[in-house]
């Protein structure tokens, strides 16, 4: 993946760090008379409403300290893949992060948030490809708006090509039971990795996390009716993590149970 994604939620406290990457905390949860410093000895205290964000560069040290429980996600992504994301969506690789003054609040930033949290929270183990095109959106918002070289996003006008949309369609036929990330299939595709998200989702109906696990439950559909595997075997060889797994994302995506599907209940 590009980066990491954290949810949090901590009693009262205090830390220091270096980050090693771009780092964004997102408050999901308002919290009072905050105190912060980056970069510097000087100490802000501000009142953080949810959706409040702090971004820290890759590089420079910070401290903070809270008085009350907090909840927050945390956001980070390699200077190299920020520097990559820049090339293929800006045609620059100069990316130098602007962090705003503390207490800004970017709802657009929460709304990211709320979804990475809810993944990593939900009953089903996060879908890493998942994950991988929320970091991906984010790392663009980030080039688009916390950098001296803003710019406007241009939506793409269509879905992927038909040459684009066929060779995608055999990789993840071909793949499907792996981890699979967002760079690898833009590039299959020939379009910069956020232009691929928008443009898969416009072709196929779904986005592409959806149209892996689809694949996946559909070998498991097969697998399971066909009545010669244990259940467990064909959490692995479908591309799920344990029984436990398959069982959970089949009862959210298809309503339904292993065991149901193979005895015809």
């Amino acid at each position: 993946m590009r980066g990491s994604v954290i949810h949090s939620i901590r009693a009262p406290g205090s830390q220091k760090f270096l980050a090693k990457e771009h780092s964004v905390g997102i408050m999901l949860a308002p919290a009072r008379k905050l105190r912060s410093a980056l970069g510097s000895d000087r100490i802000t205290e501000y009142d953080a409403p949810a959706g409040c964000l702090v971004i820290n560069p890759a590089g420079v040290d910070s401290s903070f300290t809270w008085s009350v429980t907090r909840e927050n996600a945390v956001i980070s992504i390699s200077p190299e893949a920020l520097s990559d994301l820049a090339a293929h969506e800006f045609d620059f690789a100069d990316a130098e992060l602007q962090p705003p003054a503390f207490g800004t609040v970017d709802l657009w930033a929460l709304g990211i948030a709320q979804r990475v949290a809810a993944e990593l929270t939900g009953e089903t183990p996060p879908n890493e490809l998942y994950l991988d095109s929320l970091v991906t959106v984010f790392g663009v918002h980030l080039l688009r708006t916390y950098t001296s070289r803003k710019r406007q996003f241009v939506p793409p006008k269509g879905g992927l090509s038909a040459n684009g949309a066929r060779r995608v369609r055999e990789y993840l036929n071909e793949n499907f039971t792996r981890k699979v990330l967002v760079t690898e299939l833009a590039s299959v595709a020939g379009v910069s990795p956020n232009h691929f998200i928008v443009r898969f989702t416009m072709t196929f109906g779904m986005p592409p996390h959806r149209y892996l696990i689809n694949l996946r439950l559909d070998l498991a559909d097969k697998l399971l009716v066909e009545g010669r595997l244990p259940v467990a075997d064909i959490a692995y060889l479908a591309g799920f993590s344990d029984q436990a797994h398959l069982a959970s994302t089949m009862k959210k995506y298809r309503g339904k149970t292993p065991s149901g599907i193979r005895f015809g209940r």
